[in-house]
């Protein structure tokens, strides 16, 4: 499936159907963005407006010794933070079981593969990120604050020996205990499928998580000019013209899979308007917060499909009996030994492939 296919069906799912998976990121990371592509050396650092952050590359003990990790970058660092923040806040603990939950995450995701190569490089980023270190500064209140954090505290690896070499495979990892308080009260709640859709582009990602974090809490429109946008999101273009370009194209496909967001092109910028975050169930202007978590709703576990689910089928595959779909699905699920959490959302799945070559 292409990039622009994965695109349209994300929006037409986002348009037609609440958000039945919830996943979050930390809102501090809805600001300041890890490294886009590989950087050099062992310190990444920008600065923006009265703000600054600093990345250093960490180590991880591989069983005799301590092995320098790179910085992380790119788009698989940022995943894997949503997928420990994620687990962190629905299970309301900094302890995160990776190894078994990054593949099903990666497989919600739409990105597992069978030659294994999206997991191993998944891994590998998921280690340099558990290695690193943050120093954060900025302005408040006529004081100049620094914080220094090490988002995950404690990483465990099981040691896996085989013919050619000795290798790490993820076991455990453990959030600092600042960094875990801090999210919970400040987790940014993201749509599962726009994530999905957009994580081929880093730069689409923290767009995304940009807006589902700043659209929402705003009072009155803001216009802002693309150079705040290009030291913000662009420090490493040193074309004014190609970063325009680049974010755009970025900003185009952020906003097919965040339709609620309120956004216009003007000479010079772009006008930000209050809008609606990207997941529904949060009230505009309010932090998630621990209460707020408690209350957003749980994946349908059941075997019933929902009036959306039908209306969502008969809109794409008029002439289909979805109930026909519905007996293969349940037919193919009997044999599967784990069950899906939502039931409606694996349906759908399986509705995808089983539409292909039929006549509508």
């Amino acid at each position: 499936m292409t990039i622009k296919d994965r695109i349209i069906n994300a929006a037409v799912e986002i348009r037609m159907e609440d958000a039945s998976e919830i996943i979050f990121q930390h809102s501090i990371f809805a600001q300041v963005a890890l490294p886009r592509s590989k950087p050099e050396g062992r310190v990444w650092e920008r600065n923006f407006k009265n703000a600054s952050v600093v990345v250093e590359a960490g180590r991880i003990f591989n069983g005799r010794k301590l092995v320098e990790q790179p910085l992380p970058y790119g788009t698989k660092p940022r995943l894997a933070l949503i997928h420990i923040n994620s687990e962190a806040v629905r299970t309301q603990c900094p302890q995160i079981e990776v190894g078994h939950s990054v593949a099903e995450f990666l497989r919600r995701m739409g990105l597992a593969d069978q030659d294994g190569r999206t997991y191993q490089s998944f891994k590998k980023q998921m280690m340099a990120l558990a290695a690193s270190r943050l120093t954060i500064g900025f302005n408040k209140n006529g004081k100049a604050v620094t914080i220094n954090t090490q988002p995950v505290s404690k990483f465990e690896a099981w040691l896996v020996n085989n013919d050619r070499q000795e290798a790490l495979w993820p076991g455990e990892l453990t959030l600092s205990t600042e960094y875990f308080e801090s999210l919970i009260e400040h987790a940014v709640p993201l749509d599962l499928r726009a994530i999905s859709a957009l994580s081929h582009s880093a730069l689409a990602l923290d767009i995304y998580t940009f807006l589902a974090r700043r659209l929402h809490e705003m009072e009155r429109p803001v216009k802002v000019p693309f150079v705040s946008f290009q030291e913000q999101f662009g420090q490493e273009y040193s074309n004014y013209q190609n970063f325009k370009k680049k974010f755009l194209e970025a900003m185009k496909q952020v906003q097919a899979v965040y339709p609620a967001a309120k956004i216009q092109q003007v000479t010079g910028g772009l006008v930000l308007n209050p809008s609606h975050p990207p997941v529904k169930t949060i009230a505009k202007g309010h932090r998630i917060g621990r209460e707020a978590i408690k209350a957003l709703p749980s994946p349908n576990p059941t075997g019933n499909l929902t009036e959306r689910t039908l209306e969502r089928f008969r809109a794409l595959w008029a002439g289909l009996d979805v109930y026909a779909c519905k007996d293969d699905f349940d037919q193919w699920l009997s044999d599967k030994e784990q069950k899906p959490v939502d039931y409606n959302r694996a349906f759908f799945g399986f509705a995808k492939k089983w539409t292909k070559g039929k006549v509508c």
